[in-house]
């Protein structure tokens, strides 16, 4: 009965945190700084963040894409140096028909649904998963955990892992590298699952 006593308190104090969380986010008004002092990933790294809450996606890829065409003449020579010059082409190609697609309008997007396009289909499906709660927090539907999301301003890594080395095809490889080159803003846009740590939002920490 203790046992089931502490459980109940628990998930109400989560509730209540999480009611708390949403009722700050809802008064920012533009953009707004989080700061989440400590925060452990899937892989067991435990950093500290700053995230910038509040801006229009859609800018981040439209930077994003002004950087690829901005950048493309020098990419190609420095990536030269070490892949093919038509991998390059290849890998550039792909990342700019991402960006494309996810900027086009309506009713373009429409046409590459009918197509089943990969890029369109991913991005549906993610919006679909969830619910927008206010600037910054969102809550999955199937499971009903709460998120907090921006855009990446800084990361303190507190408790550093080992990261195993993943093998990838060379044209993932160089397309990771033509993001990293740019440096795009969308691999800056992380989200982390929000689990009553401490979190400061507005000048009020939760």
């Amino acid at each position: 009965m203790k046992q089931q006593q502490k459980t109940i308190k628990m998930t109400t104090t989560v509730k209540t945190s999480e009611a708390v969380l949403v009722a700050v986010a809802k008064t920012i008004k533009g953009t707004s700084f989080i700061g989440i002092p400590r925060y452990e990933n899937s892989k067991g790294e435990v950093s500290k963040y700053t995230l910038l809450v509040g801006i229009n996606f859609a800018n981040v890829l439209k930077s994003d894409m002004l950087s690829l065409l901005e950048k493309k003449s020098e990419l190609f020579i420095e990536l030269a140096k070490n892949h093919k010059v038509e991998l390059i082409a290849e890998a550039y190609d792909k990342v700019f028909k991402s960006l494309e697609n996810r900027l086009a309008s309506d009713e373009i997007k429409e046409l590459l649904r009918e197509e089943n396009n990969e890029t369109i289909n991913r991005s549906d499906a993610q919006k679909e998963a969830f619910i927008h709660l206010a600037k910054g927090v969102k809550k999955h539907i199937a499971t009903n955990v709460i998120y907090v999301h921006g855009l990446q301003i800084k990361k303190t890594v507190l408790e550093p892992i080992e990261y195993k080395a993943v093998n990838s095809r060379e044209l993932t490889i160089v397309q990771n590298k033509i993001r990293k080159f740019c440096d795009f803003k969308q691999e800056k846009y992380k989200t982390f699952k929000y689990n009553a740590n401490e979190i400061k939002i507005q000048g009020v920490t939760l």
